[in-house]
């Protein structure tokens, strides 16, 4: 146990994980509605990239759920960028594992993913085209009604967006560049060499350190 300073008893919580057997359910604080919802974790290692704890939240009052990847091994030696060249409908069923340093590029739209506009997160690319086009869409009906030029414009970005996602435009590059490292494309044909993905690390500047909380220094 763990003490505040006003002596009130903070109990220490204390998670076992066994590679690929999830958690207990941690009751855990709801940041929609603040009732009580349910946390589990666990822990698994992705073939040819490293090890990983997966975290999902579900709240039965108010229906959030929440999904989140932490990262069990250390910061990478050098950043990382992946360039896919999505041709078919294989490409939009790839995993991509995406640490909240990640940015995401769609370079044919001119369309960006900026980091830590969410948390870590394991999707396939039509996952993360999805969750854009959710997110670009939720603010849709109040743009129509106060800046109806500027939501036929997303309406447009939108269409494209979506054509994409549904295996109607291609080909397109999606691209992820991690200054921590800890962003990964799924090859199918491990560990033979990618024929579609380009794989490089490189040297973190310090701006990079700076965007990922350390001292510049």
């Amino acid at each position: 146990m763990k003490e505040h300073d006003n002596d009130q008893p903070l109990a220490e919580i204390f998670v076992n994980l066994d590679e690929g057997v999830p958690s207990d359910i941690i009751s855990s604080l709801c940041m929609d509605c603040k009732a009580n919802g349910e946390t589990r974790f666990m822990y698994t290692k992705i073939p040819m990239f490293k090890e990983i704890i997966l975290s999902s939240f579900t709240c039965e009052e108010c229906g959030f759920r929440n999904n989140e990847v932490q990262f069990g091994g250390k910061l990478s030696d050098y950043g990382c960028s992946y360039k896919l060249a999505v041709v078919n409908a294989d490409g939009l069923n790839r995993s991509v594992v995406k640490s909240e340093f990640a940015t995401i590029r769609i370079p044919e739209l001119d369309f960006e993913i900026p980091p830590q506009t969410q948390k870590g997160s394991i999707k396939t690319v039509e996952g993360y085209l999805l969750s854009a086009i959710e997110g670009i869409e939720e603010l849709q009906v109040e743009r129509r009604k106060y800046n109806p030029e500027v939501a036929a414009q997303i309406d447009e970005f939108l269409n494209k967006l979506k054509a994409m996602r549904e295996g109607n435009d291609f080909p397109f590059n999606f691209e992820v560049i991690d200054p921590s490292g800890n962003s990964f494309v799924q090859n199918p044909n491990a560990p033979n060499v990618d024929s579609i993905c380009i794989h490089e690390t490189y040297l973190r500047s310090i701006e990079d350190y700076e965007i990922m909380g350390y001292v510049g220094d």
